[in-house]
């Protein structure tokens, strides 16, 4: 392989909004009819919307379109948004035949995407202002072709200016082109993008099945879940092969979630480290903790150098209480926590530290043990009562009374004495049942009750 410098096909750059959603159908020609796509996450929706001429963007308008950020790549290194090239090196960049079909289905998606309109509801981060803003753009403002039938005559296209600001911001993720022009399948391609960026956080994710599907890849709704499996194994194939993805059996690729609900497992193969040299500690401690919450890997080094560990772990803690508690006051909780420990937020409202959330929790089970111990207690004492009434009342009258001569004559001196020197007739009844009541739980192996 040639030295990267020579090779511009081999290390590439990739928008990161284009990798969260689909902006392409998965087929090579756009369907009669179709000329409105949208996917949608917790945080809003995309919707691609195509011209009446050209219709709606294909998958091999989604190679073109990493194509041409190469081409800012290598041309002006994104400084400008208009770039010269030829389509002959557009086509030698694709790896498509030499031929004019494929010239003229080049041609035919640089005036596609000029037609196209993307719309992001809530979806399009804005890097510069860390957060998601609503946008609605054509992602190429214009191509001019001087002459069609000479593919060597100097063109040139003109990214919108959202778009192009979204370069010039770095919103740029690395990207092998050698490995994504390579991949055979549509699936393949958009899974590949979406992952690669998910993967710089963390390198085993596990997504709801129908979303990753219709939502990160652009399969259709119509699926149900057996299709999807089906449709989705031979670019996951196609990933183990490569040596992207952990190849695992199904029974560890798919997890039910409940009726009708799947989930999907995707790891990252990751190379083994290299005997020669070991590998660099990856992020620990409170750098590890920022980068597990969305903060990126640099953000989290700088946050960790620059501020006082104290503040930072108490914002991971107030981070944390607002995602439980209130999940629709943080869209992105990478963002927010950035900030917040920057920024040294106060405490939200109504917030609970973990120390005094454990305690309350320990002293209410606590008192909820109690409650349950004391109504287990008040039902023994009225299955016991039960029972020693019973045992009096299935006694006929000759039997009752050897009972009550037998309570007395088996009671404790004190007790005997204050019943025979009771006057009223009440009082002695009532201290007669107490010496029975005794009498008949020492029959039945109750315990004795004070």
């Amino acid at each position: 392989m040639h030295d990267a410098e020579q090779d511009p096909r081999r290390v590439g750059r990739d928008e990161m909004n284009l990798c969260e959603f689909p902006i392409a159908l998965l087929t090579d020609y756009p369907s009669e009819g179709v000329k409105t796509m949208v996917f949608e996450d917790r945080h809003g929706r995309l919707t691609v919307s195509g011209s009446d001429a050209y219709g709606l963007p294909t998958a091999p308008d989604s190679d073109v379109i990493v194509g041409l950020i190469q081409l800012t790549k290598l041309r002006n290194d994104f400084t400008d948004p208009t770039v010269e090239f030829t389509r002959y090196e557009l086509l030698r960049l694709l790896g498509w035949p030499d031929q004019k079909h494929y010239y003229q289905r080049l041609t035919e998606s640089l005036h596609r995407w000029v037609g196209v309109t993307l719309r992001y509801d809530g979806t399009w981060w804005d890097n510069r202002r860390k957060r998601r803003v609503d946008a609605s753009f054509h992602i190429l403002e214009c191509v001019i072709l001087p002459d069609k039938n000479d593919p060597m005559i100097e063109s040139s296209f003109t990214w919108n200016k959202i778009f192009f600001k979204s370069c010039r911001d770095g919103n740029l993720k690395r990207l092998d082109l050698d490995t994504y022009f390579s991949l055979k399948s549509a699936i393949s391609k958009q899974l590949y993008r979406f992952l690669d960026k998910r993967f710089y956080l963390r390198p085993d994710w596990t997504f709801g099945l129908p979303e990753l599907a219709f939502e990160h890849v652009g399969m259709s709704r119509n699926y149900a879940v057996r299709n999807i499996k089906q449709k989705l194994q031979p670019a996951l194939e196609e990933l183990e092969a490569i040596g992207f993805l952990e190849p695992m059996a199904a029974a560890d690729r798919y997890t039910k979630a409940g009726r009708g609900a799947w989930n999907i497992r995707l790891v990252r193969k990751l190379p083994a480290p290299a005997e020669a040299q070991p590998a660099e500690p990856g992020p620990t401690g409170l750098e590890r903790e920022l980068i597990d919450r969305g903060v990126t890997a640099a953000t989290a080094r700088d946050l960790v150098a620059t501020s006082p560990a104290e503040r930072i772990r108490a914002q991971i803690e107030h981070t944390d209480w607002l995602r439980e508690t209130k999940p629709k006051r943080v869209a992105d909780v990478g963002a927010y926590l950035a900030e917040a420990i920057r920024k040294d937020f106060a405490p939200p409202a109504g917030f609970e530290g973990r120390a005094e959330r454990a305690a309350r929790e320990t002293a209410d089970r606590a008192a909820l043990d109690r409650e349950v111990e004391a109504r287990r207690a008040q039902a023994r004492e009225r299955e016991e009562r039960d029972r020693v009434r019973a045992y009096w009342e299935a006694l006929p009258p000759e039997r009752r009374a050897a009972l009550d001569a037998a309570a007395l004559a088996g009671a404790a001196p004190a007790d005997r004495a204050a019943y025979e020197a009771a006057a009223a007739a009440p009082v002695r009844r009532l201290l007669l049942v107490g010496l029975r009541d005794a009498l008949i739980r020492h029959r039945l192996g109750l315990p004795v009750v004070d």
